[in-house]
């Protein structure tokens, strides 16, 4: 049985392709053509129960000592989502890892170590090359929670993933990445702290009509909710031709412009 992290190694991305893997809650892995290696919002320690008590029922599919990355992205400072315990683990372990997140992470990367050098602001409304994945941002709706934290469409050349991150469902807001035309979509499920709810992320799945949907932000804290089966059923009732890919933590697929296989 393979680890993740020989996992992500080994894979070979085709040309026009992009591989995927869930890491649990909001986190993923993404593994390009040129074998750039980007990591999204990785939640792999227990800091979340440690500030607030919220215990993980969902354990983490690779530990921090053993991620191998180029960069990683913080759609905004939440434990959760810039998770303060393995970040600076994987600064140490990846000398020339690169950290991009929104206005609210800059002071958590000071913090926790990270040079100035190795930080980059993602601002809203704007697009950016990370090697060679291209990152469009919009305003997410986080409301007080998180002001400036983001949703995201990465675009990997053939394939596009749109992420909404933490938010409610604010369609202007959404809409330019709407435009892109993501081939797959992730959007949270649930339903607590002001995020979509099931019904809600599956009304933003028949508008976007990705080539999949992807839920996430489920299944990791009593306290967050989330449930997946409302999801499917919500996506059943008003889009059905929209595949639902239910990951579980550590599973992900290789996403090309024709077809959606899944990584064994």
């Amino acid at each position: 049985m393979h680890s993740l992290a020989s996992d992500i190694q080994r894979i070979r991305v085709p040309k026009g392709a992009v591989a995927l893997w869930w890491l649990a809650q909001a986190g993923f892995v993404f593994k390009t053509v040129r074998s750039t290696v980007l990591y999204l919002d990785p939640y792999l320690s227990d800091v979340v129960e440690k500030a607030f008590g919220f215990k993980r029922l969902a354990l983490a599919p690779i530990d921090a000592e053993a991620v191998q990355a180029d960069w990683l992205i913080s759609s905004h400072e939440h434990l959760d989502h810039l998770d303060t315990d393995a970040l600076p683990v994987i600064a140490r372990n990846n000398p020339g890892c690169r950290f991009a997140g929104s206005e609210s992470c800059m002071p958590e990367y000071d913090k926790i170590g990270i040079p100035a050098d190795k930080q980059l602001l993602l601002k809203p409304e704007e697009t950016y090359e990370l090697s060679d994945v291209r990152i469009m941002t919009a305003r997410a709706d986080h409301g007080t929670l998180s002001p400036s934290a983001l949703s995201l469409l990465l675009d990997f050349g053939e394939v596009r993933v749109m992420f909404t991150g933490d938010t409610a469902l604010n369609i202007p807001w959404m809409q330019p990445l709407i435009d892109q035309k993501p081939d797959i979509l992730v959007p949270c499920i649930n339903g607590r702290f002001g995020n979509l709810n099931p019904e809600e992320a599956a009304e933003l799945t028949a508008l976007v009509k990705p080539r999949a949907v992807t839920p996430c932000h489920f299944w990791m804290f009593k306290e967050h909710n989330g449930d997946p089966e409302a999801f499917v059923q919500a996506c059943v009732s008003r889009c059905p031709e929209v595949p639902v890919w239910l990951l579980r933590p550590g599973e992900g697929f290789i996403c090309t412009k024709r077809s959606i296989e899944v990584l064994l």
